[in-house]
């Protein structure tokens, strides 16, 4: 048997217009889900961030408690009994966590500072704050200077 021409059987295939036209959706598409997604994940490790924060102030509470002292350490660093890193591990984690005595303290061992510096580019801010006395603070991209408003980086 012979085959039938294309003719009898219709259309086959796609025009390049039609292709074109698929192209530009997805092109489209794609152009308003990427910047939305892009914002979601940085809101998912600043929040794990701050949880960081909390979690190691926990830890430098509970050692404060039984060693009436604090732990300073850099950031990324290991320390054996507070974590210095926002998640499970230190490669996969969002930030690093360092602890400072605090500027203001009558005495060194009266007030922690403990300091988040993102691992990844981010676009609002560069290092959250948290201290022994609740004090929440942050630095903004393009500010040497901490801020207090905390609707901005502690929402």
């Amino acid at each position: 048997m012979n085959p039938l021409p294309n003719s009898v059987h219709g259309h086959q295939g796609f025009s390049l217009i039609e292709l074109l036209i698929a192209v530009a959706i997805v092109g489209i598409l794609s152009a308003i889900a990427y910047p939305s997604y892009v914002s979601y994940i940085e809101k998912g490790r600043r929040a794990e961030c701050r949880s960081g924060l909390l979690k190691s102030m926990q830890q430098q509470e509970r050692y404060f408690t039984q060693r009436n002292t604090y732990v300073t350490f850099a950031g990324g660093t290991s320390s054996a009994v507070i974590s210095s890193f926002s998640g499970d591990s230190l490669a996969q984690s969002a930030c690093t966590i360092g602890a400072n005595t605090c500027t203001a303290a009558v005495t060194a061992d009266a007030c922690i500072e403990l300091v988040a510096q993102p691992t990844y580019t981010e676009s609002k801010v560069t290092e959250w704050y948290f201290d022994s006395f609740g004090q929440k603070q942050c630095k903004i991209n393009g500010s040497s200077s901490k801020v207090t408003d905390t609707s901005v980086c502690w929402p």
